[in-house]
Parts: C-alpha cells; sequence; structure tokens
C-alpha cells in the first residue's frame, strides 16, 4: 500500500510541475506576443515656399532597408529609391525612440498655409502606427528627428532635384 500511495503522489507531482510548466510558457509567449516592437520609422517633408519645385521626400527605415520617395510637382518626376540598412544603424535609432513619450507629444498644426514646411515622423510597431506632425515642442519627437537626419539625410540618397 505503501508503494502505490508513493507512486501515486509522485505522478501528481509530475503533473504539477508539467502543468506549470505549460502555463509558465504559455504566460512568456502572450508577453512576447503583446511587445510594442518597432518594425518601422518614417519622417517626411511635404510643403515650403510655392516659388520654387517641391523639394519634399519621404525616408522609411525598417530593420534591412530604407526607402526614399522623393516627390515632385510633377509627379512623372518624382523617384522612390531603396537601400539596405545595417543593423548598427538600426539600434542606433531604436536606441533614441521612447515609444510612450513620442506617443504622448503634443502636434502642432501645419505649417503649410503659410508657405511652410511640415515635419511628419511616423512609427509602425506590431500593434499599430503613430504619426505626429510638427510636434517640436516635444523632446522626444526632436530626439528622433535629428537622429533621422544624422542618420539617414535624404541628400545623402542622390536626388538631384534635392540637392539644387
Amino acid at each position: 500500500m505503501g508503494g502505490k500511495l508513493i507512486l501515486k503522489f509522485s505522478l501528481l507531482v509530475g503533473q504539477l510541475f508539467l502543468w506549470e510548466s505549460c502555463t509558465h510558457n504559455s504566460h512568456r509567449v502572450t508577453v512576447e506576443n503583446t511587445k510594442n516592437e518597432i518594425t518601422a520609422v518614417s519622417f517626411s517633408t511635404v510643403g515650403g515656399f510655392t516659388a520654387t519645385p517641391s523639394k519634399g521626400y519621404t525616408i522609411k527605415i525598417t530593420r534591412d532597408s530604407v526607402y526614399c520617395l522623393f516627390s515632385a510637382i510633377d509627379t512623372a518626376q518624382s523617384t522612390l529609391k531603396s537601400y539596405g540598412n545595417t543593423e548598427d544603424k538600426w539600434n542606433f535609432l531604436l536606441d533614441k525612440i521612447d515609444l510612450e513619450k513620442f506617443i504622448a507629444a503634443k502636434e502642432e498644426e501645419s505649417r503649410q498655409p503659410y508657405d511652410g514646411i511640415d515635419i511628419k515622423i511616423s512609427i509602425a510597431t506590431k500593434k499599430g502606427q503613430y504619426v505626429k506632425l510638427n510636434a517640436y515642442d516635444s523632446p522626444s519627437w526632436n530626439r528622433v528627428y535629428r537622429q533621422l537626419e544624422e542618420s539617414f539625410p535624404p541628400k545623402s540618397y542622390g536626388n538631384k532635384k534635392l540637392d539644387k
């Protein structure tokens, strides 16, 4: 009788460990799936003085690629280019982003009605996309913008219209 009791008790303890292991792993997967991982960052400029040709551009950065769209008033002259990105540049950019503070940044109004240039930064995550326009008063927005301008300057992508 004592041997059967020990065997039943051992099986019960084994089932408890197995159950705990399964629930612990499923909890870990749930936490990993809800993480707000950044998948892309883009910034664009639109507008400017109406007497000069448009120098608008959009640059989208992902872990492995950089896409540049240089906009022109005549869309036939717009150019789209793509380049490889490095893991170092991607990680350096991510280090500058505090997503919670970026999301909380207050946007300003469009400057286009006054021949101004609007700067829009967009951060895409697995949960959604966060877009901020002209949030110059936000240190978080400014830090991201400075890093984008330094690491991914539009002139380095060789658009003749932009270099003029």
